[in-house]
């Protein structure tokens, strides 16, 4: 289904919108496994290396959404907004899917 989705946007958008996606499914993929292997680390330390390592793991996911903006936008090739509505919405479900399976307490 993902393949007939992306042979669909490649078909109806063009190519810099399949570029532009692949780009932030990779940046929010990272971003987000990044955090939360953070904060799995910094749980176990203490409440305050928590509570940064969840601040410092906000301020990664805004470094990376501002990376990839201004890497797509210096390259015409490369659909911007189609680089940061998928890095939003796919950062979002896997933020969520990691959260709930990894840091939330059992």
């Amino acid at each position: 289904m993902a393949l007939a989705a992306a042979l669909a946007a490649a078909a109806c958008l063009g190519r810099g919108a399949v570029r532009g996606a692949e780009a932030g499914i990779a940046a929010a993929g990272a971003a987000s496994s990044a955090s939360t292997a953070w904060l799995l680390s910094a749980r176990e330390m203490s409440p305050r290396a928590f509570w940064h390592a969840f601040g410092g793991g906000m301020a990664l996911r805004a470094g990376a959404a501002a990376a990839l903006a201004g890497w797509a936008w210096r390259r015409p090739e490369v659909s911007l907004a189609a680089a940061l509505l998928s890095y939003a919405f796919v950062l979002t479900g896997l933020q969520l899917f990691l959260d709930f399976k990894f840091v939330r307490q059992k």
